[in-house]
């Protein structure tokens, strides 16, 4: 399945289905696409929360970190 960016909201969207399901293949894609949204939400406001930590707790937990978790 091929994706497309939106222009209103930068989401993907399934811009070619064939065969038979594919009802349930965009489904799933776009569930799919949903959940990562959610997950970037998620990491985002972490970042944010451990952002305003005091320095001291920032050494403990090594933060900032060097690499981004999502990059693994």
């Amino acid at each position: 399945m091929k994706t497309q960016k939106s222009l209103t909201d930068g989401a993907d969207l399934a811009v070619l289905a064939r065969g038979n399901g594919f009802y349930y293949a965009i489904r799933r894609f776009v569930g799919e696409t949903i959940e990562a949204r959610r997950r970037r939400a998620v990491a985002r406001h972490t970042a944010e929360e451990l952002a305003h930590l005091p320095d001291y707790l920032k050494q403990d937990i090594d933060w900032p970190a060097v690499t981004k978790h999502e990059d693994r």
